[in-house]
């Protein structure tokens, strides 16, 4: 099943680690149900919809976040997130390949900080995608 926690986590800026603590859970646990590679129990779902005042079906569906969160709509200034999940490619493993730090490509995922020419020229050989399916052009 897919989720919005991650994005929802970084946007509101809150570590992976705190909000583990705070719902309960292993830092692990929480990291493998962001990344789809666990499946939740229901009392996590209900107690993380809470954490992140939010509704359980809204952080857990198969849509695209900026379809159930409107303030992504506008800040998302690329697709690089959506694409690297629809893809099944873990963000560590996709910082690793294009040698930058995660908290970087974080950044970058969440509109947080614009990528240079060159970052965006190696994700689009990467994903073998045109960069303007990518990224936003910038204004």
């Amino acid at each position: 099943m897919n989720n919005h926690i991650y994005m929802l986590r970084k946007k509101r800026g809150v570590k992976q680690y705190d909000m583990a603590r705070a719902l309960g859970v292993s830092p692990s646990y929480l990291s493998k149900i962001e990344t789809g590679a666990q499946e939740p129990t229901e009392k996590f779902k209900t107690s993380c919809a809470k954490y992140l005042k939010t509704s359980v079906d809204k952080l857990f569906n198969e849509n695209l976040v900026e379809d159930i969160y409107p303030e992504f709509a506008n800040g998302l200034k690329n697709k690089l997130w959506a694409v690297r999940r629809e893809m099944g490619i873990k963000q560590y493993d996709f910082a690793k390949k294009l040698k930058v730090s995660t908290p970087f490509l974080s950044k970058v995922e969440l509109g947080l900080l614009e990528p240079p020419e060159d970052f965006k020229t190696l994700v689009s050989k990467v994903l073998k995608m045109e960069k303007g399916d990518l990224f936003l052009a910038s204004k």
